[in-house]
């Protein structure tokens, strides 16, 4: 692994760093933990979702908004992921629903997760309003000239409907969109609206070439990515087999991107501590050229032929268990 991808896209430092900030700041708020707001930047508002299960769901927080100190008019608005539990997805509804925009139609209709778009336009329980209204009610209330969105993981997900339900329904407002670790949101006619209203250089997905989410769902659902791709590759050091938070980490993304972005070109090589369990050590290399993975699906190939020898799930080694 000599070189970074030839079309790897070139990232503002400081405002990638500032968007991962923001994104591990929307987990602390949901753990009721402080909440470090990224630098030049106040926090002003939250947000929550509806988030629905077998049992009925419940109304948790799921973003903040953060306003510059910096540059007057400026928002930016983080969604908050999954970061500790990735079986969250195994559960997720990945069957698709149309994408109704705010404010207008769109041809074709745009097909999303349904778990997604639940999480975005739905309500239950005592919740006054849906995620989606909330965050147009922010726009109205602080009437920003210029947004960014981002979120890790489900937040990213969310993260991309907010910036195509933007560029639809709020065309002459400014955004850009850094996302992290995202899984895949929608089929081919998401993909063909989402490049059609916002342009490559404005909707960047970070992921590490090791990370399984960003390959859900698998194939078979016919999803596919949006935005330009940034690469990263990170791996517990000597492992064999994949720990799967570690990989997934928005706190190890962070320190890679700490030190990839300053350079020239934008990738990193170095060792330092897994956030997800300090006793580890973290290496990161300079990414892969060839195509993404497709761990999703080697998951499900894996899956088949441990119950096909009859192993318990989960006991047999993952196609994703070594790094070179």
């Amino acid at each position: 692994m000599s070189a970074i991808p030839a079309t790897q896209p070139l990232l503002p430092p400081q405002l990638t760093l500032a968007m991962a900030a923001a994104s591990i700041a929307a987990y602390a708020a949901y753990e009721g933990k402080p909440v470090s707001a990224p630098s030049d930047y106040r926090l002003v508002a939250r947000w929550s979702g509806w988030d629905g299960d077998p049992l009925g769901g419940s109304e948790e927080l799921f973003g903040l908004l953060f306003r510059s100190t910096a540059t007057a008019g400026t928002y930016l608005f983080a969604f908050r992921g999954t970061d500790s539990d990735l079986d969250i997805y195994e559960d997720l509804d990945f069957s698709t629903t149309a994408f109704v925009p705010s404010a207008r139609t769109v041809t074709p209709v745009p097909q999303v997760s349904a778990g997604f778009y639940g999480i975005y336009n739905g309500r239950g329980g005592a919740m006054r309003a849906s995620m989606r209204a909330q965050l147009f009610a922010l726009l109205e209330h602080f009437a920003p000239t210029q947004v960014y969105v981002t979120g890790h993981s489900l937040g990213g997900a969310l993260s991309q409907l907010f910036s195509l339900d933007l560029a639809l329904s709020r065309p002459g407002l400014p955004s850009r969109n850094i996302n992290f670790c995202s899984p895949m949101v929608g089929d081919a006619s998401w993909e063909q609206v989402y490049a059609a209203h916002i342009a490559a250089a404005d909707s960047t997905r970070c992921y590490n070439y090791w990370d399984y989410a960003p390959s859900l769902p698998p194939s078979t659902f016919g999803y596919a990515s949006v935005g330009q791709a940034f690469r990263t590759a990170y791996d517990v050091n000597g492992a064999w087999f994949p720990h799967l938070l570690a990989r997934h980490s928005i706190a190890n993304m962070q320190i890679v991107l700490q030190h990839a972005l300053w350079q020239t070109p934008q990738a990193w090589s170095g060792t330092f501590a897994d956030q997800t369990d300090p006793q580890r050590l973290m290496r990161s290399q300079i990414p892969p050229t060839t195509p993404h993975p497709a761990w999703a699906d080697m998951a499900l190939t894996a899956r088949a032929a441990e119950q096909a020898l009859g192993f318990p799930e989960g006991a047999a080694a993952s196609p994703a268990a070594a790094t070179p």
